[in-house]
């Protein structure tokens, strides 16, 4: 390794010149990758993911035909004024809403008519009980169509359907905060079909999870199935002995050294790192590929501490770059959060261990497996060195991989049980650390958490860390799906 007085090294603390890594992180951050990664992983879950059947949603638009608002000239239409076109609206959102099924693979039940009167909406809350949609999507052009709503937003309550109730802003005058309730995603606002397009993506997430097979690899003597209450996601518990199996199975092939030059060509450093770690990398990434493809699952979980070079630290970051949740030492609620984020957000999380620093008032996010992509397979690739795992000897291979400092962060944690709850926090990214100084995994973020006093009041381990602002997104599904908000220590407004 070369050898840096302190002021020519980057601030990040990987070791290299100044100039070296400004070069070789503008051009990643930028989104021109240095070389492509691990594009064929994504191939894994295809299988899984072409089998299941998207949410059904149910649209209805509020409001009485205009031409019987407008056959004199002392006709009252009321808000948002005659001048408003609502059938021409409809159309447009119509063909608008037709786009979101196509791009988010759902299905969309909506009439040309509109319910204009409340023997409409009386038979749209018979079909809600009958049909039982995934969801269901009101969106209200007149201010008296109010009634034939809560009729609806009360039928979808009744027969546990989550609603999204859609007003555009100047529709509805005075206070609204009654439809912000659990069961609902209310959105006021001015033409906002992103929000809409958000409330369906949540609806979606939901009915996909309950589709979804995680892989728990860990030590039992034979396989069992296990179905997380919440989400509805199954679980196949498979003996780590099978892993093992497939792992000394895997031959040293094309495939092996695609992996390999991939991982190696993308690298602005490696430290530590033998060819044989390299090998064996890209044996456990075959071997996970062939039981996620024989199980038909959709993500893997593992029991991987103390495995010497069968340890999956590479792989892992490669599949949850390409969303394919992988989550390590086996814990089920860090593998449900991660199949949440992914499916919600089109991105992975970083699972991590947490630290403070008390006198800085931040936190730290430390592991072995983190992705590349946090934006997502269609992302920039950060910076990253491959180094040898952080807590043995064996010389097995982990990555490191360097945030960009200042950029919004969300982390959440789910915890399961009688009573589910998710916390989620906000923040920003400070800089990633070298390995040493910094302790923990190979992976060393410091972050500022801003929607808490204390940044120990940050709670649970092993969390999932978002780049991006979502905070409010995730906090607008639970409260969609009437998932309890833990809040630990939270202290600003709802919702952020």
């Amino acid at each position: 390794m070369n050898k840096h007085d302190h002021d020519s090294t980057c601030a990040c603390g990987c070791q290299l010149d100044r100039r070296e890594f400004f070069a070789i992180a503008g051009a990643a951050l930028g989104g021109m990758t240095l070389a492509p990664m691990v594009a064929d992983a994504a191939e894994v879950a295809t299988w899984a993911r072409a089998a299941k059947q998207g949410a059904t949603v149910r649209v209805a638009f509020l409001y009485p035909p205009s031409k019987t608002f407008k056959t004199k000239p002392d006709d009252w239409w009321s808000w948002p004024g005659n001048d408003y076109d609502a059938e021409g609206r409809q159309r447009q959102y119509a063909t608008a809403l037709r786009k979101m099924e196509q791009k988010l693979g759902l299905k969309l039940v909506m009439d040309d008519t509109s319910i204009a009167d409340e023997a409409g909406a009386q038979r749209l809350a018979q079909e809600l009980e009958t049909q039982k949609p995934d969801g269901l999507l009101l969106v209200m052009f007149y201010n008296r169509s109010l009634a034939h709503a809560e009729l609806l937003l009360k039928a979808a309550e009744k027969s546990g359907i989550p609603a999204i109730f859609y007003i555009g802003l100047g529709v509805k005058h005075g206070p609204v905060a009654a439809y912000r309730r659990p069961g609902v995603y209310f959105i006021q606002s001015l033409e906002n079909l992103d929000a809409i397009e958000s409330g369906l993506r949540m609806i979606h997430t939901k009915k996909l999870m309950a589709q979804s097979r995680l892989l728990s690899v860990t030590d039992v003597n034979k396989p069992a199935e296990v179905v997380e209450a919440f989400f509805g996601t199954k679980v196949s518990v498979i003996p780590f002995a099978r892993y093992a199996d497939e792992f000394g199975k895997v031959a040293f092939d094309a495939e092996a050294r695609r992996f390999v030059a991939r991982f190696s060509g993308g690298a602005k450093g490696k430290r530590g790192i033998t060819k044989e770690a390299l090998e064996n990398a890209a044996r456990a990434h075959l071997a996970l590929k062939k039981l996620l493809a024989d199980e038909r699952a959709d993500g893997v979980a593992m029991t991987c501490l103390r495995r010497g070079m069968l340890k999956p630290c590479m792989s892992f970051s490669a599949l949850n770059s390409t969303l394919v949740p992988a989550v390590c030492e086996n814990d089920m609620p860090a593998a449900y959060g991660q199949l949440l984020g992914q499916l919600l957000l089109g991105q992975p999380g970083f699972q991590h261990n947490p630290c403070y620093d008390t006198e800085r008032n931040h936190y730290y996010a430390s592991h072995c497996t983190c992705a590349t992509r946090m934006r997502g397979p269609r992302g920039p690739e950060l910076p990253y060195l491959l180094r040898r795992f952080t807590h043995t000897n064996e010389g097995s291979c982990a990555i490191q991989v360097f945030w960009k400092p200042d950029e919004p962060v969300t982390m959440i944690h789910y915890y399961p049980g009688k009573e589910p709850a998710l916390d989620v926090y906000a923040g920003r990214v400070v800089k990633s650390h070298a390995m040493p100084p910094a302790g923990g995994c190979t992976t060393n973020v410091e972050v500022v958490i801003t929607d808490r006093e204390d940044a120990c009041m940050v709670k649970g381990h092993h969390n999932l860390l978002f780049t991006g602002d979502h905070a409010r997104k995730f906090r607008l599904f639970a409260q969609l799906h009437k998932l309890k908000l833990a809040d630990t220590g939270f202290k600003g407004p709802w919702p952020v």
